[in-house]
Formats: C-alpha cells, structure tokens, sequence
C-alpha cells in the first residue's frame, strides 16, 4: 500500500515539477525586466531631480532680478515724482 500511495504521490507531482521548470525562464525573464525597470525608473528620478533643481535656482535668479528690477523702477519713479513736485512748486510760485 506504501508503494502505491508513493507512485500515485510520484505521478501527482512529476506534472507540478515539468510546470515548475517550464515556467523557470519566464521567471527569470520577469526578475530581469522588473530590475531594467527599476534601474530606468532610479535614472528618471534622478533626472527630474536635477530638473526641479535646476529650475528652482532659475526661480530663484529670476525673483532676484526682478527685485533690483523693481527696485531700480520704485527709485526712477521717485525720482521723477519728486522732479515733478518740484516743477509744481516753482511754477506755482
């Protein structure tokens, strides 16, 4: 009975152990791809870090200017403001 309950065991597995080898190189197949994907995916990410980086400085260099911008246009206008009262009080003297 022994053997028998053995062989049946033995005829019940071989299939699972033929299936288990036919689908050993699509395994592997995936387990390459997945790390390629990682791999692209690690690459995309540092990429687009710089990206933000860089325009984070370019965000910043721009508000810069336009701050000396702005400041240099407030004084012009100033400038000309007090030019233009000036010109009021001599010529309403």
């Amino acid at each position: 009975m022994a053997q028998a309950a053995s062989a049946d065991l033995d005829r019940r597995v071989a299939p699972l152990e033929g299936w288990k080898e036919s689908q050993e190189p699509l395994v592997l197949s995936l387990e390459d791809d997945i790390r390629e994907v990682q791999q692209r995916l690690t690459a995309l990410q540092s990429h687009m870090d710089h990206r933000f980086s860089d325009m984070e400085n370019a965000t910043a260099e721009l508000r810069t200017e336009l701050r000396i911008d702005i400041g240099e246009l407030r004084s012009e206008l100033e400038g000309e403001m007090t030019r233009l009262v000036q010109r009021m009080d001599t010529r309403t003297r």
